[in-house]
C-alpha cells in the first residue's frame, strides 16, 4: 500500500525535485505522512525506502526538527 492514511505530510517539498507534495503522491514512513510532487517518486521511495537515503535522510532531519520522533 503506497497511499499513507492521511492526507497532511510532514514535508511541503518534495526531496527530490523541491516541488511542493502533490496529495496524490502521499506515502508512510517511521510510521509518519510523507510527501512527494509526483506518483512516481512516491512509488520508486515506497517500494524500498532503504535504497533512498537522501530521501530518508531529509525525512529524518524533519521529524528530528519537527520533534515528531516520539509520535
Amino acid at each position: 500500500m503506497t497511499a499513507a492514511n492521511t492526507s497532511k505530510a510532514i514535508n511541503k517539498y518534495c526531496p527530490r525535485s523541491g516541488k511542493p507534495v502533490s496529495e496524490n503522491s502521499l506515502t508512510e514512513y517511521r510510521g509518519l505522512t510523507v510527501g512527494f510532487c509526483n506518483p512516481g517518486c512516491r512509488d520508486d521511495f515506497a517500494r524500498d525506502p532503504n535504497a533512498s537515503a537522501k530521501d530518508c535522510a531529509y525525512f529524518d532531519v524533519l521529524i528530528k526538527e519537527l520533534d515528531l520522533s516520539a509520535k
